[in-house]
């Protein structure tokens, strides 16, 4: 009877360590870096740029001091940090490298962003064609945090660092979670409250989740596509296909007219996706109608 309760025993304390062992890696893991930006003055309206005939890429333009060429940068809530592509900043008076960061003074709109931190990932082109999109890196939801931001897709804008919240949004706000600067919020799908990433870097895509839901979701008999995409250095196997569902954020009612799911996700994306209890990843194609307000110096995030 001993040696069973010693056993039983040992295999609840192997349990109890691997818990926590798997939750200190997934807060190391996607725990970001301190947010270095300084942001200073109301953007006013800045005009997206979009890539591709899907709109797959959100772009707004960026300026350096002394320099007259206007640079993009893709604006990605899914990235939690500000980053330059290591190979398309070379040659920009703007920025100066030290030690792997790069430190910059950039103006998007009439918001100056400044940093002596700004990471550099190994990405990007060093294109001499002056007629191409000049893009240099990925705004992050660093850019978000603790300020006002108004995305609007139905007039073709962005405006960062606002100072009132707009009035049309006064009734409209929920509650959001901003956690590790991951936009999670709460809405209504099939009668079930459920929650939902919104990702601005995954553009192309309504809304992206596991397969099992997705089987769920599907419209009957609707045809399949299947394409191969690039996330940053994976490659990724989408399968899209038509829905006929709506999500509710209180009075907003959302369709979902397609749904996604992708083979290739890394373990770590799947299970963070698990763990946190997401039903799935909205991208902005779903809110092409729409425009969100997000407040993150209160969390709350409206939807009209």
């Amino acid at each position: 009877m001993k040696i069973f309760k010693k056993i039983v025993l040992t295999f609840l304390a192997v349990i109890l360590v691997s818990l926590i062992g798997g939750y200190l890696y997934f807060e190391q893991k996607f725990t970001p870096e301190e947010n270095y930006l300084t942001l200073k003055d109301e953007s006013g309206k800045i005009p997206i740029k979009w890539m591709g005939s899907d709109k797959n890429v959100l772009l707004l333009p960026v300026r350096f001091s002394k320099d007259s060429v206007t640079y993009y940068m893709q604006f990605d809530t899914g990235s939690p940090s500000t980053v330059f592509y290591s190979n398309a900043i070379k040659g920009i008076k703007g920025i100066e490298i030290k030690n792997d960061r790069a430190k910059s003074s950039l103006t998007i709109g009439n918001t100056k962003i400044i940093s002596d931190k700004f990471i550099i990932f190994d990405k990007g082109n060093n294109s001499t064609n002056v007629d191409a999109v000049k893009i240099i890196g990925t705004l992050g939801a660093d850019i978000l945090e603790d300020k006002k931001t108004l995305i609007n897709f139905k007039d073709n804008y962005v405006e960062f660092n606002i100072l009132k919240q707009p009035v049309e949004f006064t009734s409209r706000l929920l509650d959001f979670k901003f956690k590790k600067r991951k936009i999670i919020l709460e809405g209504f799908l099939n009668g079930k409250k459920e929650k939902f990433l919104y990702d601005s870097g995954t553009s192309a895509y309504e809304f992206l989740t596991n397969k099992e839901i997705w089987e769920v979701l599907k419209a009957p008999n609707s045809k399949v596509i299947i394409r191969k995409e690039q996330s940053w250095k994976n490659i990724l196997t989408s399968y899209t296909t038509k829905s006929k569902n709506f999500i509710f954020f209180s009075d907003s009612k959302v369709p979902v007219n397609e749904i996604t799911y992708v083979e290739d996700f890394s373990k770590s994306q799947y299970l963070m996706m698990k763990f946190s209890g997401m039903t799935g990843m909205l991208g902005n194609k779903i809110f092409m109608k729409n425009s969100i307000y997000i407040d993150c110096t209160q969390n709350k995030i409206g939807i009209q």
